[in-house]
């Protein structure tokens, strides 16, 4: 049991503040830890990252970790999503313009479809992800 000794109060072991007046019991963390994907800190008691689920290293406060927060895959995944449905919408042109009307506006109406519900999805990603972003917590 550790003893508060600011008044005097019983403590359990594992405490680092006391419960009734709130002073700091002992030696604060000697070192904290980070979490080297998303580059949240945290006591060193933590293990695994609360945002990411990254296992953390010890943190030592001099070096200046670069933490990657681009991933050129996704820039990728939207390009491609973009471009897909352009195409379709030009070929749909090009077999209206052939008088194959049938096949023409099928395509231009599914590639707007897909475009609708790509820009749709976009917008709740990034409410989602600006929502998760303000709700971070960093110790």
């Amino acid at each position: 049991m550790k003893i508060c000794p600011k008044c005097n109060e019983l403590n359990g072991e594992n405490r680092t503040e006391c419960w009734k007046c709130g002073a700091i019991l002992g030696p604060v963390d000697k070192y904290k830890k980070v979490c080297l994907r998303c580059g949240l800190i945290y006591p060193q008691k933590a293990e695994i990252c609360d945002k990411c689920g990254g296992r953390l290293s010890v943190y030592d406060g001099s070096t200046n970790y670069k933490f990657s927060r681009n991933d050129s895959s996704g820039c990728w995944l939207y390009i491609i999503a973009i471009l897909f449905p352009l195409i379709g919408i030009i070929l749909g042109c090009v077999y209206l313009a052939r008088r194959e009307d049938e096949l023409g506006k099928s395509l231009i109406i599914t590639s707007v479809v897909v475009i609708v519900i790509f820009a749709l999805l976009s917008l709740l990603f990034v409410s989602c992800a600006s929502a998760s972003l303000l709700n971070t917590k960093i110790y």
